[in-house]
């Protein structure tokens, strides 16, 4: 009778612990879905189906930063640049995509973009946006860039 009083205790956080085990992996997959459920939603908004993964980012990012430099030296400086208004509102639109761009990004992938990879060079990224401020456009301002 001793030895039962002696392992009852044992049987029963055994079995606690296997339970509370099983509870872990359902509340695990209940967190899944509406992750699932906001990328479908967020495929729905886009209908060209295109993905959002960090490589992706990093890619579609670079090209805005790009096509924002090579803009931006079309001008001398940053008075001539200012002058003209139809450039400026070129330089907020570019400034616009790059942070809804961003917000996305953020949206699927959380800190998976922070993560360096072959395909997502946040060296390279920081380098020209680095590159972008020392022309004088901070792109991380979005449409509030000041011009």
């Amino acid at each position: 009778m001793k030895k039962f009083y002696n392992t009852l205790p044992i049987l029963l956080i055994s079995l606690f612990v296997s339970c509370s085990n099983d509870g872990n992996k359902e509340k695990k997959n209940s967190n899944e879905s509406p992750i699932r459920t906001t990328q479908r939603n967020l495929d729905l908004r886009n209908p060209q189906g295109t993905d959002y993964d960090a490589c992706d980012c990093n890619k579609r990012s670079q090209k805005i930063i790009d096509k924002t430099i090579a803009f931006r030296l079309k001008f001398d400086s940053m008075v001539k640049l200012k002058q003209d208004q139809e450039s400026k509102k070129q330089i907020r639109k570019f400034a616009k995509e790059y942070i809804e761009l961003v917000k996305k990004c953020f949206e699927i992938n959380n800190a998976q973009l922070m993560v360096e990879s072959e395909c997502n060079n946040l060296k390279l990224l920081q380098a020209k946006k680095d590159s972008l401020r020392r022309l004088g456009i901070q792109i991380e301002q979005g449409e509030s860039v000041r011009l």
